[in-house]
């Protein structure tokens, strides 16, 4: 099945050079059960099948369950930012935010929506205007933080330095006084800046990295 998923256009920069295997999307809404128990392969209710499933009561029934956004084997088209543009005969076609400043695509001046280089939110390009096509290879069901040093660099995050504060709190609590001290560099501490940089005001407080969420991990291919 094809099916659409949005990414921003850092992320679409990293599968185009093929930095970014993974992603993560959050699990709405949150189980209320601690331990996922895997796909429900069989159940007397058809709904529930190929759902992942959450604790049990005690006769043994599924207590939750939450239904993957994607299976393997599915084909996404990637949604992102974009334009129109037109040739001088007058053929449709599209650029991609992706690529780089517009004076450097051809017939930009000729673009419709985009002479003054308003471009169009991903979530409003067609299919027909896809050029990235993933196949899903593997769906699995984390929290947010149990993501590996392997993981955070397969969802395309650059290193960054964590900076842990230490030393003598101050008098009302609120600050470290004394010096920083600098960890290496490493790709979670990456990813977890990406992770919160695209949360909302409201998703930031709910599903942020520090609180760490169930979410779903989407592996995939280019094709």
């Amino acid at each position: 099945m094809e099916r659409p998923i949005l990414f921003n256009t850092e992320m679409v920069m990293a599968i185009l050079e093929n930095k970014k295997t993974q992603t993560r999307r959050i699990i709405k809404p949150q189980p209320k059960q601690p331990i996922p128990l895997g796909v429900v392969v069989s159940s007397t209710e058809s709904k529930n099948e190929g759902c992942f499933g959450w604790g049990q009561d005690k006769c043994g029934g599924i207590i939750d369950y939450a239904r993957p956004p994607y299976k393997v084997g599915d084909i996404l088209y990637v949604r992102e930012t974009w334009a129109n543009t037109w040739t001088p005969d007058g053929d449709e076609g599209f650029v991609y935010r992706a690529d780089g400043k517009p004076s450097t695509f051809p017939y930009w001046g000729n673009a419709r929506q985009c002479k003054h280089e308003v471009w169009i939110p991903s979530i409003h390009m067609p299919k027909k205007a896809a050029r990235i096509f993933l196949k899903v290879t593997n769906v699995r069901v984390e929290r947010l933080q149990d993501i590996t040093e392997e993981g955070a660099k397969s969802e395309g995050a650059a290193k960054q330095i964590w900076y842990q504060p230490y030393g003598t709190r101050s008098e009302n609590n609120q600050e470290y006084v004394g010096d920083i001290t600098q960890h290496v560099p490493n790709y979670i501490t990456g990813f977890a800046g990406i992770w919160d940089g695209t949360l909302g005001k409201w998703d930031d407080w709910l599903y942020s990295f520090k609180r760490n969420p169930w979410i779903w991990v989407i592996e995939f291919e280019k094709m």
